[in-house]
């Protein structure tokens, strides 16, 4: 009988699930399955690797953990642009005796050079940070060295885009679940384009210009929420402002310009979101606003007068709850968090949790909530 290595993801419980990879030899043990594109991934490594190897788009860990498995000496990094799945990851990779693999925390791909990067392309994901993944890729590796991607839906668009960076794309195989993508680098030349947008707004006499960046929450446009929060709030002189999951910072930057508040804090989980908000703060020369790239909005000021959030609308409220506990403990107890919603009933009842008094405005097709009284609000100095 075939000896079946276990990985184990976060603690391990009753309800664990497990996924078989590489024909039964590992198994990985976990709350969720492994998903079809990174089963796809791990199946179709090489067995053997000298290295530098590079995995990204991993947010649990597991194709590192493999990697480091199967190629013992090889140097193995792994990249992650979000610092909570960073944090998950390095957990993991300890749990399973792979702590030697390096995270690579940064808003772009390490630069290499690399003989192998392995990456996921799940089918919903944001296609045009796909193709900036796959020009990065190419760019990070040696002379004959190697890209595999994976996806869990139709290869067409993956093979088309690797053989435009490339000049070849091999299907390595296809399943139902998906297909394997592989290419060597054969050109010299630096592949990556420049993917970067502009967008400008104006607030009050003041016009602002914003860098966007594939990977970044609404590429290349202001979304219609932040927008509705834009009109909703106005800050005030010697304010501090917290903008939690800041993105491109648009929000944070406009209380900049209101009226001098003492200091802005723009907060991401994102390490590109964070890099492009402080470019943009200072491409529109507003020095009272800073970022800061935190996990889990661990670590935020305390005294402040106003936060704003912009929460995704994925994740069922759990994000929204996360931006609700933070600003609850940073604001000072007359403060108030101003939180664009769509789904007013969810939100309105979970900032009750953490607030005495939630007051909603329609906005367009959205409600802004404005929550007062924080629960657990620091002492006033």
């Amino acid at each position: 009988m075939q000896d079946t290595r276990i990985i184990r993801l976060g603690e391990a419980g009753l309800d664990d699930r497990l996924t078989r990879l590489r024909d039964g030899a590992i198994a990985v043990a976990g709350r969720r399955r492994v998903g079809p594109a990174w089963r796809l991934l791990v199946d179709a490594l090489p067995p053997r690797e000298a290295g530098p190897v590079l995995f990204a788009r991993d947010p649990a860990g597991v194709s590192a953990i493999v990697g480091r498995r199967l190629w013992p000496e090889a140097s193995v990094t792994a990249h992650h642009m979000d610092a909570w799945e960073a944090h998950i990851a390095s957990r993991n990779l300890a749990t399973n005796d792979s702590d030697d693999v390096e995270i690579a925390l940064t808003s772009d791909l390490p630069p290499g050079p690399f003989r192998l990067i392995a990456i996921p392309f799940p089918a919903r994901a944001e296609s045009l940070y796909g193709r900036e993944l796959i020009e990065r890729a190419h760019d990070a590796l040696v002379d004959k060295g190697r890209l595999i991607a994976s996806t869990d839906g139709s290869p067409s668009w993956l093979r088309r885009v690797v053989k435009e960076v490339f000049g070849r794309a091999d299907l390595q195989g296809t399943s139902r679940s998906g297909a394997v993508v592989s290419a060597r680098r054969t050109r010299s030349d630096q592949r990556v384009r420049d993917h970067d947008h502009l967008v400008r707004f104006s607030r009050g006499d003041r016009e602002l210009e914003l860098l966007t960046r594939p990977g970044v929450f609404s590429p290349g446009r202001l979304d219609p929420g932040t927008k509705a929060l834009l009109g909703a709030f106005t800050a005030s002189p010697g304010e501090l402002v917290l903008d939690l999951g800041c993105g491109i910072g648009a929000l944070g930057l406009a209380a900049a310009v209101d009226a001098d508040p003492a200091g802005i804090t723009m907060v991401d989980s994102n390490a590109r979101a964070v890099a492009v908000a402080a470019a943009n703060a200072e491409r529109n020369g507003l020095e009272a606003a800073s970022t800061v790239l935190r996990a889990d909005l661990e670590e935020l000021p305390v005294g402040v007068h106003r936060a704003l959030a912009n929460p995704p609308y994925f994740s069922h409220g759990r994000i929204a709850a996360a931006f609700a506990r933070a600003a609850a403990s940073a604001l000072r107890a007359d403060g108030v968090l101003h939180m664009v919603v769509k789904a007013v009933d969810l939100h309105r009842d979970l900032l009750r949790s953490f607030f005495e008094e939630v007051r909603v405005e329609a906005v367009a097709s959205y409600s802004v909530l404005h929550a007062r009284g924080p629960r657990s609000a620091p002492t006033q100095g």
